[in-house]
């Protein structure tokens, strides 16, 4: 439209839908929303994010891959907000906002960190537990509340408390040990991680933790029974438990000949069989009890050879004093003595030559390596001597255990005599009582106002004389003095009568000096050392015996000083022109404590003063030219030192000294040492050669110089000269190793000499002799013979040949081919020469002729050495069986959609060219299919596929020399075609029973399921099955369903009309006679029929048959069966079977006849002949 009106319309070229333009969803997130969202604890998250999308998206929210607990979202068309209000540090994390809609998907992430305390710590628990401390571990928590972990804070509580105290309130480390706890006590723990936020939530121990140290051992392991390849082990329970319960023990074994201990079992009982040994083989095993806190030390056993071997009963006394065991009147006696024989013995006890009795106060009872005699409240009956006596098959063995019991004494033994009568007194005489009870003694005080009541002895005592095996009672093994200091050593000991005693140092009688004193009393040893110096270092042996026995004691006296000297000498390990190493070796005496270190001092042999090296190295060295010795290093912590910055040419002497906290020892002063370089530059390089010349470049060989220098050749420096030019320059940058090298970038028609030097670390070499001059140019020449020359194919017109470069192309270009042949016509000459050949330009060949052919290169320079077809050709047509290229995607199955065109092409091979034949389903393809043959493929176009067109296709390639014929199946993915043999199986008043099988074509994927409709017959339109009226006639229709869709429906032939079938009973049996072997078990199925179903009774000569374990019939709705087991000579006979309903009756009989086993019958025979 314009001023002057409206102009000629413009119509759109395609018509137009209306419909709601779709868009995608889409988001933007703000700037600070894509990197970390930072907010305090306590603070609110608000997270606001514009959105788009055609139709409005649907927004989701979510949090670690589930739901956004606690918030508050609010979404509109143009935007979404999520609140969370008063946010925790368990808000943290990444927060997914989803957006979808029909035009497509949209998400983002939104990273939020929230800063508060940190999170209980993860994995709480002990990982060393000792007597008095527990060493707790634990790993940092999931949640830092966004700042770094700073400090954890380690509380305590004891298990009979309910306050935590605060342990430990410094602790930057995921591990700290606890001390200062009580044996046994048990106690929980809790950690808290501390932040710049402030303390976060703790994590507990779940249950209390004792504090225990590891057990003693097992107080003895024995063997209670050996075979060839096994041992039964028993041991008893540790004196101590660590102040923890005894989890179970760990026993372990090792083979005669090695060192290795190998595990056996861990069990709870104190006993167990070991199994799987060497028959022979020599073991020893050890147990182990474990607690909370570790293993105990292990228990050995004695060597044990695994034979099968029987031993005399063995009762081990070792652990009873003397065969006595003294108890006082009314304590409890308790005897556990090891047993040992095999096979395990039987223990009986008897008591004073009687058999023991057993009461409720004295028992005695036998474990698997023990017999244990137990005595109640014992009194003075107790006493006497109890024997206990092992038996087994080998023989018996008796030993002897004394058992005293101290009570008061008897009454003295009457009648009380009168052997003495005067005016004043008379003399009464008695027996002493049969129990004295031993001496008890009491003491009663006393004073002016009177005597005291008594204090009694707490044992009673024997008098006799007393003898004592000596003991020393050792506090402590080791004494340490001062050097200088006086030194004064009392060891305790007991020894009844008194012990002579000796003195032993390092081997030597201890020899008395004003220094060196020693004596002793009948209780006490004394050694007395004044001024204690280095020679009283050692190990004393004190040595006490008595007629009772013999014991020693070892100790150790270190005296603390100075160190000695360095062991020596100084070695001069290696010298350079600026440095010298030296070495040495650990002073012999390091004054009683560690050496901290060494000072390393120098001095030149002109000086008289040391400088020090290094002082913790206590080395030091010296120039020569001076007069004063220079500390190199005073900390030396090492037996060997590198002292460098000194001047070549000099000569120095090093002197070391040793350190330790007491002071510094005497110093150890090397040889002198001139400093000078060791090593020299090398020789030049001999026999310089040049080879492989070309127009750029030439190759270089030559041979090591004789001489190294004293250290290895690092490499080679080459050099050029032009012979147009006057310097000489390098040709190789890096380092060159090998004895070879190509020297490249030379100029074309340049002339060159070379030259190579050796080089060291201490420097380069003389150069070689230089070489004589070469020109750079490359070798020209004829062409070497061409590669593997071959017929590839041939006709009765022409031969195709084909061949490689040669190898050689003379140096310059090949420039052309000449192909050459002759004929197999031999030309007629001497029997003593060769036929004569002659060979042409190649030309179109004669159909049938035999020829040879020869192919030359040609260069610049002329024609190359020919080279030869190995073997004679005929020109004639080549004959080549027929062959199909099949594509791998073919060979699997083809799938296609309903509607789309099958396109299958197959490169084909075949000489002469092979006719092709396409067949689906060995059937030609139908005659709308397009199919197209050249020389060289094969193709097969079918447009507007069904799943009638799924099947296989066959493609057959033929020619006279053969057929070739490949598969390629095809698969339509459809519909399915109809279900088929739809039939009826069973009719009743209310219901119909349909059957079918399954569609003959699937459309490409599996039947899902079926759907069944059914259509009165006064009615044209079908309904899904719901209940039938009796009488009623219907039609009825079955569709098969895939993932494409319904297929057509198959209609049932006729209507059907809803009543119950009535027809009369029938019973057939397969054969009318059955036999079986007496013995045997016999199973007769026999069908039935009828409806209603009849009902069927069984008979057998004429009377009902009696149902037994042996004899029973089972029924179902078409068969009855007869079971007989184990068939006996009475259940041979005339059986029938009735059935009957309301349409009827039927009778059928069968013969049932016992057969004998042929070794009876032949028996019976042979009785009749008799």
């Amino acid at each position: 439209m314009n001023a002057k009106g409206v102009g000629a319309p413009a119509q759109t070229q395609e018509l137009v839908e209306i419909l709601e333009r779709g868009a995608a969803p889409d988001l933007e997130l703000d700037l600070e929303l894509r990197k970390t969202l930072v907010v305090r604890a306590g603070c609110s998250i608000r997270v606001f994010v514009p959105i788009k999308g055609r139709p409005t998206p649907a927004v989701t929210w979510a949090k670690d891959d589930g739901p956004v607990p606690r918030a508050v979202i609010d979404s509109t068309e143009s935007f979404t907000m999520l609140i969370i209000p008063e946010s925790s540090r368990i808000d943290a994390g990444k927060y997914v906002l989803t957006l979808e809609n029909a035009s497509g998907k949209k998400s983002a992430d939104i990273h939020v960190r929230v800063l508060d305390s940190p999170g209980p710590p993860l994995n709480l628990k002990p990982v060393k537990i000792d007597k008095d401390s527990i060493t707790l571990q634990w790993e940092m928590p999931l949640i830092d509340g966004g700042a770094r972990i700073t400090n954890y804070v380690i509380e305590k509580r004891e298990s009979t408390r309910k306050a935590f105290a605060t342990v430990i309130t410094k602790c930057n480390t995921t591990s700290v040990r606890i001390g200062d706890l009580g044996e046994g006590c048990e106690y929980y723990f809790r950690v808290s991680a501390e932040n710049d936020y402030g303390i976060g939530e703790a994590v507990e121990t779940p249950d209390p933790i004792r504090a225990s140290q590891a057990p003693t051992p097992p107080e003895s392991i024995i063997p209670t029974e050996i075979t060839k390849n096994t041992v039964s082990l028993a041991w008893t329970k540790p004196k101590h438990d660590g102040g923890s319960r005894i989890t179970g023990y760990v026993l372990e074994a090792q083979k005669k000949g090695t060192d290795q201990w190998a595990h056996v079992t861990t069990v709870k009982a104190m006993d167990f069989t070991v199994k799987n040994l060497n028959e022979n083989e020599e073991y020893i095993f050890h147990v182990m009890a474990v607690n909370l806190s570790g293993r105990s030390a292990p228990r050995e056993s004695k060597a044990i050879v695994l034979r099968d071997s029987n031993s005399l009963p063995e009762f081990d006394l070792r652990g009873i004093c003397q065969k006595t065991i003294i108890a006082k009147a009314g304590e409890d006696i308790k005897v556990e003595i090891p047993v040992m024989g095999r096979p395990r013995p039987t223990v009986t006890w008897q008591k004073d030559g009687a058999m023991l009795k057993l009461t409720q106060r004295t028992n005695a009872e036998s474990t698997a390596a023990t017999t244990i005699l137990s005595i109640n409240e014992c009194n003075r009956d107790d006493s006497g001597v109890y024997a206990m006596t092992g038996k087994n098959i080998v023989g018996s063995v008796t030993d002897n255990i004394i058992v005293k019991v101290h009570d008061v004494p008897g009454p003295p033994k009457g009648p009380l005599k009168i052997v003495e009568v005067s005016r004043t007194h008379c003399v009464i005489t008695w027996d002493p009582p049969t129990n004295d009870g031993e001496y008890m003694f009491r003491v009663s005080a006393r004073n002016e106002k009177g005597t005291s009541d008594p204090r009694q002895i707490g044992v009673p005592v024997i008098v006799k004389d007393l003898v004592i095996a000596p003991v020393a009672k050792l506090l402590f093994n080791t004494f340490t003095v001062l050097a200088g200091e006086d030194l004064t050593v009392e060891i305790p000991f007991v020894a009844r009568p008194k012990a002579a005693v000796t003195w032993v140092k390092d081997g030597q009688p201890l020899k008395r000096t004003t220094r060196v004193n020693f004596d002793n009393t009948d209780t006490l040893l004394k050694l007395h050392i004044k001024e204690a110096a280095k020679d009283d270092v050692g190990c004393y042996r004190i040595t006490l015996s008595n007629t009772a026995g013999e014991t020693a004691a070892d100790i150790s006296i270190v005296v603390l000083d100075k160190p000695g000297q360095p062991g020596g000498p100084v070695n001069i390990e290696e010298v350079t022109s600026d440095s010298v190493t030296i070495s040495w070796n650990p002073p012999e005496y390091d004054g009683g404590c560690s050496i901290k270190n060494y000072i390393v001092e120098r001095r030149d042999t002109s000086t008289t003063t040391w400088n020090v090296v290094s002082p913790s190295l206590a080395r030091t060295k010296r120039e020569t030219s001076r007069l004063v010795w220079t500390v190199v290093d005073p900390k030396v912590e090492n037996i060997y030192l590198k002292v460098t910055k000194l001047l070549e040419g000099n000569e120095y002497i090093f002197r070391v000294k040793a350190v330790n906290q007491f002071g510094v020892g005497a110093p150890l002063v090397s040889v002198p040492v001139m400093i000078k370089d060791p090593y020299l530059p090398p020789g030049s390089p001999k026999n310089v050669e040049v080879s492989q010349i070309k127009k750029d470049s030439m190759v270089l060989t030559w041979e090591a110089p004789s001489e190294d220098g004293g250290i290895a050749v690092k490499g080679y420096i080459i050099e050029k000269h032009d012979k147009e030019g006057v310097r000489w320059t390098r040709c190789n940058r890096a380092t060159v190793t090998d004895l070879t090298f190509r020297v490249t970038g030379l100029l074309e028609s340049h002339i060159y000499e070379f030259r190579v030097s050796a080089e060291n670390s201490v420097g380069v070499s003389e150069p070689s002799s230089p070489t004589v001059f070469y020109k750079a140019l490359d070798p020209i020449f004829r062409p070497g013979p061409p590669h593997n020359p071959r017929v590839t194919d041939t006709t009765k017109s022409s031969v195709f040949l084909s061949w490689g470069k040669p190898a050689c192309d003379g140096g310059c270009e090949i420039q052309g081919y000449v192909v050459e042949y002759c004929t197999m016509l031999q030309v007629e000459a001497p029997a003593s020469e060769e036929p004569v050949e002659q060979w042409t330009m190649c030309t179109p060949p004669t159909e049938n002729q035999t020829y040879k052919f020869r192919v030359c290169a040609i260069n610049k320079v002329g024609v190359g050495e020919h080279a030869d077809i190995s073997e004679a050709v005929v020109a004639q047509d080549k004959v080549e069986e027929p062959d199909l290229d099949i594509d791998p995607e073919l060979r699997k199955i083809v799938t296609i959609k309903a509607g789309a065109s099958l396109r299958l092409f197959i490169p084909i091979k075949g000489r002469p060219t092979p006719t092709i034949r396409w067949d689906k389903d060995e059937a030609a393809v139908k005659e709308s299919a397009q199919v197209e043959v050249t020389s060289s493929y094969t193709s097969l176009v079918i447009d507007k596929m069904s799943r009638n067109d799924s099947g296989k296709y066959t493609v057959t390639a033929e020619n006279s020399s053969g057929t070739k014929t490949a598969l390629i199946v095809v698969r339509v993915l459809d519909t399915p075609s109809p279900p088929t043999n739809l039939m009826v199986k069973e009719i009743t008043n209310q219901s119909v029973t349909l059957a079918w099988e399954p569609p003959l074509l699937d459309g490409g994927s599996k039947i899902k399921n079926y759907v069944v409709e059914k259509r009165e017959s006064t009615r044209k339109t079908f309904a899904t099955v719901a209940n039938l009226n009796p009488g009623q006639e219907y039609l009825f229709r079955v569709t098969a369903i895939n993932d494409k869709g319904k297929s057509d429906p198959r209609v049932l032939a006729g209507p059907v009309m809803t009543k119950d079938l009535v027809f009369e009973p029938d019973v057939r049996p397969a054969f009318s006679n059955y036999s079986v072997h007496v013995g045997k078990d016999l199973n007769v199925e026999i069908p039935i029929y009828g409806r209603p179903k009849p009902t069927v009774t069984w008979s057998k000569d004429g009377a009902p048959l009696k149902f037994t374990t042996r004899v029973n019939i089972v029924n179902t709705a078409t068969h009855t069966k007869l079971s007989i087991k184990e068939a006996a000579s009475d259940d041979g006979g005339m059986y029938s079977i009735n059935v009957a309903n309301a349409a009827g009756k039927k009778d059928a009989t069968l013969k049932i006849c016992r057969r004998v086993p042929s070794i009876i019958s032949e028996s019976l025979e042979r009785m009749n002949m008799v």
